[in-house]
């Protein structure tokens, strides 16, 4: 990407053109794997010797803001399975932010005796905006109209804020977990480990959303 100027804004795959010391070199035991899962797919010339027709493939998708910072949206390979349709979970958590008031948005599969999985959205606010039922209606509706009723999330939850590590990387395997009745594991190393039993009690309990003062 570097030296490249992109419009804004903008939303893309992340490919990286040149290598970069410690970049790892192989998949133990399945070293053509390795070449299929992160080269190959955007090598215009497979039988090409030169590195520079083999960019790296990171698997995420990104976008460019209008201030022009680059912010990882995540994996574009993440999927839930709803009856049959596999349904991208980048694809579901950006028709959630294109909703009025909506800061963040993580979307997590919940096990349905019928479907398989069903989505469950997690968002959080911007400054200014408070939890209400039209909000969560806005959401599903969004998903909707954008992918296609089968999206439609199942439930959306309104939390405080999102379980992330001190990097900023959401933990929606947490939130899986309190979707499911899961275990949800140590959460001391988290940035905000408090958060997590807020909105434990708010999904597993009936508790009424955060909203604050």
């Amino acid at each position: 990407m570097y030296g490249i100027v992109w419009p804004h804004p903008c939303e893309f795959v992340m490919k990286i053109k040149n290598p970069w010391p410690g970049m790892f070199q192989t998949i133990w035991g399945d070293p053509d794997r390795f070449i299929r899962q992160y080269f190959e797919k955007y090598c215009k010339d497979k039988n090409s010797k030169d590195w520079r027709d083999w960019p790296y493939f990171t698997g995420d998708a990104a976008v460019v803001s209008e201030d022009g910072y680059y912010r990882i949206l995540g994996r574009v390979d993440d999927v839930i399975n709803v009856s049959g349709h596999r349904l991208g979970t980048k694809e579901l958590e950006s028709a959630a932010l294109l909703v009025e008031g909506v800061a963040e948005a993580a979307v997590v599969p919940r096990e349905d005796e019928l479907r398989g999985h069903v989505p469950d959205m997690y968002v959080s606010l911007k400054p200014g905006y408070k939890p209400s039922e039209e909000i969560e209606n806005k959401v599903k509706q969004s998903c909707a109209e954008i992918i296609g009723p089968i999206a439609r999330p199942r439930n959306v939850y309104i939390v405080p804020d999102m379980p992330k590590t001190r990097s900023g990387k959401i933990m929606r395997r947490v939130l899986a977990a309190i979707s499911n009745y899961g275990d949800i594991g140590d959460v001391t190393t988290l940035a905000n480990p408090e958060v997590v039993e807020k909105i434990r009690k708010m999904v597993q309990k009936g508790e009424k959303p955060y909203s604050p003062p």
